[in-house]
């Protein structure tokens, strides 16, 4: 099932997982949590695994797709039932001004908020949250060009930059 927003793709798991450094044990928090697709990368370094999506079909392939617990609901409404955050990935941002000040009091000292985006605008405004908040460390620009076959020869086609802006507790 094709579910609405832009997919995370295999190489930014891979970063956002390096970023996180999950440790097993730790709480993991995937907001936005979409395909499971990150939920399920991170369950390879701890079993504390807890994603919140507003779409009922996203949870409904997270609870079958990822080891974890799933919840259906607006991050902000969610949030508050959930225990001290270690990590958190944040895929989707819809609300995020009424959630990430609920996220900054789950999260434990030394927490790693990444947020993937693929938008400049919400990056630059993500940024401007972590850095209010006295947590920001970076923001990153990832390209990703896939090949193809063109004329004998091998060219590469670019799929749309993300945004990553990762903040530290």
């Amino acid at each position: 099932m094709k579910l609405p927003g832009t997919a995370t793709q295999e190489e930014n798991i891979y970063i956002a997982m390096g970023k996180l450094n999950i440790q097993p044990g730790q709480a993991f928090l995937d907001i936005g949590c979409g395909s499971g697709a990150i939920s399920l990368a991170a369950s390879r370094y701890t079993d504390r695994i807890y994603g919140i999506d507003r779409r009922e079909e996203a949870v409904q392939i997270c609870r079958a797709r990822a080891p974890g617990e799933f919840f259906l609901g607006e991050a902000a409404a969610v949030l508050s039932d959930l225990p001290q955050i270690d990590r958190c990935f944040i895929g989707g941002t819809r609300g995020i001004n009424e959630f990430f000040p609920m996220l900054l009091e789950k999260a434990a000292p030394g927490c790693i908020i990444v947020a993937d985006l693929a938008r400049i605008g919400i990056a630059a405004r993500v940024a401007e949250m972590m850095k209010e908040a006295g947590i920001f460390q970076e923001l990153i620009q990832i390209h990703i060009a896939r090949g193809y076959t063109l004329g004998g020869d091998i060219a590469l086609k670019p799929v749309n930059p993300i945004f990553m802006v990762i903040g530290k507790c």
